[in-house]
């Protein structure tokens, strides 16, 4: 059971083709759920009838379904194999899928979150350097600042309010900024919330001061009006958005033999560095079996094929994410895809990309942040009383990891 676009689909299909061609006697139903994935997965997992083989997103799901039983620890598999699993796999992704000192799952893709793309046609427009590798949060938000305003565009005559920079205070963004400036959401025990840190609020002051100081992202009141971040990238409101490199392919629609989405010129960066560090969140779709699967050895050799054979290679090849083993991305179809300047850029983010904090209940934790941070988002309240809510929530209602 996998998610994802129609091409996405197709790539399964063709990689599920080989499989079972390499493997006789292997035999592959695939479910396709490209709507409500992870309603319908717990649905299926719920009533016992849970797929052998499936995908997770890691961070937020594996210690979910480990804390229910519906994961099969995959340990002997790995050393029946003599898989050296950080040395296969980037390490970071390898960590995203380990819970309680057990590996529950293959990384199939891994990558970091918070590529800097920039949109060249909106700085030369407003005759902004372009961004570096080199970049701090600092010369980001003065960039913002500046390439705010109405103007119009080679490929858009008619002039509009554009901004610098989206306004996204997702999850991942959330903790990227938090870790720029030394802070996290929880401690290491995973049994304390450290949201009321200095370092945690400066890093979120921050964030929110581009759009109320600098007047560099829309407001909240502002955004309601304007499309999401990569939709906005490509209709070029805003010129510059954190993405992973998933968005060569949903948010350009570059296609294999098609047509793109976007017809100005844009660049990529890595991660901005802040006070502390340029951490940003890595992530990854985890390969994992149900612990209640009867072909247990039968999907962790598929597992291994499209985490690490000719099933990643086509993902890659997509343009969908990065493939999870690291051997892979020097594979010639990949490099196609992606371009070797890009390759390159990814690669160096990788390495300065960590895992997040893993908690079982991720989805009502997050729910709870973000919504006792909205005030703050909003300027309505400040970000000394809303983290302070959020620690006092997320305590009181038992959603810590420890």
């Amino acid at each position: 059971m996998y998610w994802g676009d129609s091409g996405d689909n197709a790539a399964h299909k063709k990689s599920i083709a080989v499989a079972e061609k390499k493997c006789k006697g292997l035999h592959v139903n695939a479910i396709w759920d490209s709507g409500n994935y992870d309603t319908d997965l717990a649905t299926k997992i719920g009533s016992g009838n849970a797929p052998d083989l499936f995908q997770l997103d890691a961070s937020k799901r594996i210690p979910q379904y480990v804390s229910q039983g519906a994961l099969a620890p995959l340990d002997t598999f790995v050393k029946q194999q003599k898989i050296h699993l950080t040395r296969t796999y980037w390490p970071q992704c390898v960590n995203e899928l380990t819970y309680k000192g057990h590996v529950y799952g293959l990384p199939r893709t891994c990558s970091n979150q918070s590529l800097l793309f920039y949109n060249k046609e909106m700085f030369r427009a407003k005759k902004v350097a372009f961004p570096t590798n080199n970049w701090t949060y600092s010369q980001m938000a003065k960039a913002a600042q500046k390439l705010s305003g109405s103007y119009s565009l080679p490929h858009d005559q008619t002039s509009q309010l554009r901004f610098g920079m989206a306004f996204n205070t997702d999850d991942f963004r959330t903790e990227q900024f938090m870790w720029g400036w030394g802070g996290d959401w929880l401690n290491s025990k995973l049994n304390r919330c450290t949201m009321t840190s200095p370092a945690a609020r400066a890093g979120l002051q921050f964030l929110h001061d581009i759009a109320y100081k600098q007047h560099g992202m829309p407001t909240a009141a502002q955004a309601s009006g304007l499309p999401d971040y990569f939709t906005g990238f490509q209709k070029e409101r805003y010129a510059m958005a954190f993405m992973g490199p998933w968005a060569l392919n949903y948010a350009f629609g570059k296609k294999p033999g098609g047509q793109s989405l976007i017809n100005f010129d844009w660049g990529a960066v890595l991660t901005p560095r802040g006070p502390k560090s340029r951490q940003a969140v890595m992530a990854s779709t985890g390969l994992v079996i149900s612990k209640h699967s009867r072909h247990k050895s039968a999907a962790f050799w598929l597992a291994r094929f499209d985490s690490e054979g000719n099933g990643a290679v086509l993902t890659g090849a997509y343009g969908v994410d990065m493939p999870g083993a690291k051997a892979l991305w020097t594979n010639p179809a990949v490099v196609r895809e992606y371009g070797r300047p890009l390759l390159a850029t990814i690669r160096k983010s990788n390495l300065t990309g960590r895992y997040p904090k893993l908690v079982p209940q991720y989805d009502k934790f997050w729910n709870v942040i973000s919504t006792d941070l909205q005030p703050f988002w909003q300027n309505k309240a400040t970000v000394q009383a809303v983290t302070s809510k959020a620690c006092a929530d997320v305590t009181s209602q038992g959603l810590l990891g420890g």
